[in-house]
């Protein structure tokens, strides 16, 4: 799972949060994101130390363009989430939301030179979902990396958010729910999300 998450971080870690108020799906996913990129080269040594004040800084990306509503209801499922208190819902989004801000955080370092392009749009700005196929260059001599970010208007803000990832033809989304629903199954929601709370302290 964290091999996963960490390639997602790594994308999204090439959107340029300032573009994010476009409506176009493709303005918010392309971008070379020079504000991650310049800040982790100019403050490298001190991160080193306390990486804890670059954590802000990768929600500020991130939070914009992921729609964490949709992507909790889908890892979820609609009959847990449907029976979760409010409270719950929002401390199981916190938990998963700061232990992905810190996969990528701790990553970002060696793919410091990542690049995306984007291949193509399958869809129409009108239509409900609009897939944008990119490729991320990671590298000199590593092959590059082929991932598709199915995308929806979010209800509250009506602004294009991510809903799923698809990277090299595994769901980010599926991935995540299979690894935490039988854990929720044998042990229950609330003791998921104080493994996850602890692990993110």
């Amino acid at each position: 799972m964290y091999k996963i998450l960490t390639f997602l971080l790594i994308i999204l870690s090439s959107i340029n949060y300032n573009w994010a108020s476009s409506n176009s799906p493709e303005s918010i996913i392309e971008g070379p994101a020079k504000e991650l990129f310049d800040n982790v080269k100019e403050n490298k040594e001190e991160y080193k130390k306390d990486i804890t004040p670059y954590y802000k800084i990768v929600n500020d990306v991130l939070a914009p363009i992921l729609d964490y509503d949709s992507l909790i209801k889908q890892i979820l499922g609609k009959q847990i989430y449907s029976t979760t208190s409010e409270k719950d819902r929002k401390r199981f989004t916190n938990a998963l939301q700061t232990q992905l801000i810190k996969v990528y955080s701790k990553t970002i370092l060696e793919y410091s030179d990542a690049k995306i392009t984007i291949l193509k749009s399958s869809s129409k700005p009108e239509a409900k979902i609009y897939v944008v196929y990119t490729e991320l260059y990671i590298g000199k001599g590593r092959p590059n990396f082929k991932v598709n970010y199915a995308m929806m208007k979010n209800k509250k803000d009506n602004k294009w958010k991510v809903v799923e990832v698809i990277a090299d033809g595994i769901r980010l989304v599926k991935s995540l729910k299979n690894s935490l629903a039988p854990e929720i199954k044998e042990k229950g929601l609330e003791a998921v999300i104080r493994r996850l709370e602890s692990e993110v302290t």
